[in-house]
């Protein structure tokens, strides 16, 4: 009967050490930054829809050094007619720039240029262009070690109205009118 009392406190002891261990990895991986990027409708009318690039923190953690890296060629095919050299120093400087600090649940945004009907605007609408983000995690000194891990994810930028999925809104004689 000791074996099996032993063997059983052996098995309780090895499944409460992985569930321990797993617990562990769980809460590394869930108490970080968790930085995402939107580009969001700042307003529009008929003829033109300006847009915001909004960065945010929605993780447990604050961030640090945040920076957006575009691919060039992806940038090229979004543009519209209306980019020039002017435009470009305008509403690209997000991807030259880094943000030195995010706190956590918090956002920060810019001006990201605009679109208009005929791909005639900054943007084509519904280009899309691929990115990707890296950040650090932010900690005291002493924690360093165990939480300052560095990220970098992919992310992709939709340049579309974010006010309404079907472009369709209410106009002033109660019928529908679409921005684009």
């Amino acid at each position: 009967m000791d074996i099996m009392d032993t063997l059983i406190a052996v098995i309780a002891l090895v499944v409460s050490s992985f569930s321990l261990l797993i617990s562990i990895y769980i809460f590394l991986r869930s108490f970080r930054p968790i930085v995402t990027i939107a580009v969001k409708t700042h307003s529009g009318d008929e003829t033109k829809i300006r847009y915001d690039l909004v960065v945010r923190n929605s993780g447990a953690r604050p961030a640090r050094n945040i920076r957006i890296k575009a691919d060039e060629s992806a940038l090229a095919s979004a543009f519209g007619r209306e980019a020039s050299d002017w435009t470009k120093e305008r509403w690209l400087a997000c991807f030259n720039l880094v943000i030195p600090f995010l706190q956590n649940d918090d956002h920060t945004s810019c001006s990201f240029g605009y679109t208009r009907k005929g791909d005639a605007g900054f943007w084509k609408y519904r280009a899309t262009i691929p990115v990707r983000i890296s950040y650090e995690g932010w900690v005291a000194k002493k924690y360093e070690r165990w939480f300052g891990n560095k990220y970098e994810e992919p992310h992709t930028i939709w340049i579309t109205d974010s006010d309404s999925f079907t472009g369709y809104y209410w106009g002033d004689g109660e019928v529908p009118f679409q921005r684009e």
